[in-house]
């Protein structure tokens, strides 16, 4: 019997159920909560703002503190105003604006 338990144990040991984290999946779950908050807290911005708030189309995303903005607007002015709105936002660390304005449109 005894020398069942010590083929058991290791095999035991070895399983990983669904209920398994490694002590690093705490710090990246973490950090992808924090990295939502921080998107979340930009598309609210961008949302309240006067001069963004009609372009609901601008997508954001976040991975740790670097927001990407994408969609289209149709004056650059729009689009340069998308990106101090997130810069302004607590957490963002940098700002990659690649949001498209159409050629023939209104530049300012």
């Amino acid at each position: 019997m005894r020398h069942l338990v010590f083929l058991i144990l290791p095999l035991l040991a070895a399983c990983k159920g669904p209920g398994y984290r490694n002590p690093g999946d705490s710090e990246d779950l973490r950090l992808a909560i924090e990295d939502e908050n921080i998107a979340s807290r930009v598309r609210i911005a961008l949302g309240q703002d006067p001069e963004t708030a009609p372009y609901g189309s601008i997508r954001v995303q976040c991975v740790e503190g670097k927001v990407e903005l994408a969609g289209a607007v149709d004056r650059g002015a729009v689009k340069r105003r998308a990106e101090e709105v997130a810069l302004q936002c607590a957490g963002v660390r940098r700002v990659r604006n690649r949001i498209n304005v159409p050629i023939a449109s209104d530049p300012r």
